[in-house]
């Protein structure tokens, strides 16, 4: 009866553990359902006694819970996951802590906290890294590199993990890869070569039969922008928010992004009528989940829109808003941001790459 109970406890850690590396190398569409069976998952753990099963599903619910919004609860849980493992010498399990950490200190503004944690996920890479981790957290490196102004720096593991992507026959992921450096490009002034790493990643998209979800149109609307393509960039967005919805993801600052790219390209357009609309309903966005870091942004642009109406008392309303609405963030917050519209450079979580629907 002991063996057999033993044996019975292994299985049931197996199954449990298995269940818990879909989760943290699986992309979760809808963040709210990711939190309820993560929740689900640490019940079980803690039936099981079994405390490193615990933390990663503590970690995995962490993670949802920042992607839904609760970053600052998010980064006052994660500390004591930190120290655990920490403890126990577990370097998979710090590696993905940093991973998550990093995100949540990009949500919160800290650029330098995010290069920081990303460095670190990337050191603690070992034989036990899952296909998974080597690329995604190499990409955030990347990312961080590139959002602190180091985009000589982010190229080289950019490549890493296009590279992996491409040897691990990772096609979804190479999306992500090419997705994120062209959002790099862009971010770091270089247009025409943002618009070539996009077009890789549309035609890897037709040649595997994927649709871009919207955070990968997002970036493609963001390029178009920038090199003056408005009308194009205004049905990319259209595109891109309807993909949005129609895929019921949840994360906290998404849609609030995607209306103020469409605002920039129906402005860049001439249409400050529909502009007006969409920069509105970002702000909105910004107002039910807290998103003060974009709410500075779209201050910004009310503020351009109504100057190119015309509206000068609004247009002055508006810009007394942002500096405000800047003025309110934290230091390093305030210090990271640049403080030109654009369509923030999204690794936090990762951009789906869909199956062409039949």
């Amino acid at each position: 009866m002991n063996r057999q109970g033993v044996n019975h406890g292994a299985a049931g850690a197996e199954e449990l553990s298995a269940a818990l590396l879909a989760l943290e190398d699986r992309v979760i569409v809808d963040a709210a359902a990711g939190y309820s069976a993560a929740v689900e998952l640490e019940r079980r753990a803690d039936a099981q006694g079994d405390e490193a099963l615990l933390m990663r599903a503590r970690l995995c619910w962490i993670d949802m819970l920042r992607r839904t919004g609760d970053f600052r609860e998010a980064a006052r849980q994660i500390k004591g996951i930190h120290a655990w493992a920490r403890k126990r010498g577990d370097r998979r399990l710090q590696a993905r802590i940093h991973l998550v950490w990093a995100n949540i200190e990009w949500l919160s503004g800290n650029r330098a906290r995010t290069l920081r944690h990303a460095q670190s996920s990337v050191e603690l890479l070992d034989e036990t890294a899952t296909p998974h981790m080597r690329i995604w957290h190499r990409l955030r490196l990347a990312s961080a590199l590139a959002e602190n102004g180091g985009m000589d720096a982010a190229r080289p593991y950019y490549r890493q993990a296009e590279e992996l992507a491409r040897e691990l026959h990772e096609w979804e992921r190479l999306t992500v890869v090419l997705n994120n450096w062209a959002y790099g490009e862009y971010r770091s002034g270089d247009f025409p070569l943002a618009a070539e790493v996009a077009r890789r990643m549309q035609d890897h998209a037709v040649a595997r039969g994927y649709h871009l979800d919207a955070g990968a149109l997002d970036t493609i609307g963001a390029i178009q922008i920038a090199n003056g393509e408005y009308a194009e960039a205004e049905q990319t967005m259209q595109v891109c928010i309807a993909r949005y919805k129609s895929a019921g993801v949840n994360d906290a600052d998404e849609l609030a992004e995607y209306l103020l790219t469409l605002a920039r390209a129906q402005r860049g357009l001439g249409a400050t009528a529909r502009a007006l609309v969409s920069v509105d309903a970002a702000h909105q966005q910004c107002v039910e989940r807290d998103l003060r870091e974009i709410l500075v942004r779209v201050y910004q642009e009310k503020a351009e829109l109504h100057a190119v109406r015309g509206e000068q008392a609004l247009a002055l309303d508006a810009n007394k808003a942002f500096v405000a609405a800047r003025d309110s963030l934290s230091r390093p917050r305030r210090r990271h941001m640049r403080f030109t519209p654009h369509a923030i450079f999204r690794t936090r979580r990762a951009l789906r790459a869909n199956r062409a629907a039949e």
